[in-house]
């Protein structure tokens, strides 16, 4: 999708364009997306009765990690251990 191969990147820019903050984190909303600036990455997530998926995009370092789980709660953990072994180093 950031390649702009499934849709254009002006629709790109759009949908990870924030539309609201989430005054207690670092967080944003675009459309369909959060968007952390902190870390600088895209994540699109969700959950449903037994089953539940995590997937994160960095631009600037071109990773991208998805975990889905047949599970409600199991994508959470192994999301977070990428997301904190990804975390952009300062």
């Amino acid at each position: 999708m950031f390649a702009g191969r499934i849709v254009s990147m002006g629709w790109v820019n759009e949908m990870v364009r924030p539309r609201s903050d989430v005054p207690s984190s670092s967080m944003s909303y675009g459309l369909g997306f959060w968007l952390d600036a902190s870390a600088g990455s895209v994540i699109l997530e969700g959950s449903d009765a037994r089953v539940s998926f995590r997937s994160s995009h960095d631009p600037g370092a071109h990773v991208t990690h998805t975990v889905i789980s047949n599970t409600s709660d199991g994508a959470w953990p192994i999301a977070r251990y990428l997301c904190d072994r990804f975390a952009p180093t300062t």
